[in-house]
């Protein structure tokens, strides 16, 4: 995993891959970071080694932002929806 994101902390050259304020890009690359925290349980810690310091800092800058903020998707939801769609009857809808 961390081979592969060696290329966005090569591409990113500021606060955000936009810029200096967050872009299209920043909020459709999100999704994906945000869902690294299900990683843990097979092994996989994201930035363990500090190999990754600026997209440790945009990950900090993005769950900051207000935007993402009034969408976010709590890690325990994103377990739960995890354990369903393992069963192959995903629920969709938690509270």
């Amino acid at each position: 995993m961390n081979k592969n994101l060696v290329v966005y902390e090569q591409a990113l050259q500021d606060t955000f891959f936009g810029g200096s304020q967050p872009a299209m890009i920043d909020y459709m690359l999100w999704p994906w970071f945000e869902r690294l925290p299900l990683l843990v349980e097979t092994g996989f810690q994201f930035n363990a080694d500090g190999q990754f310091p600026k997209l440790a800092a945009w990950v900090q800058a993005m769950q900051a932002n207000e935007n993402v903020k009034k969408v976010e998707i709590p890690t325990e939801v994103l377990k739960k929806f995890l354990e369903t769609y393992k069963t192959g009857q995903p629920v969709y809808d938690f509270d």
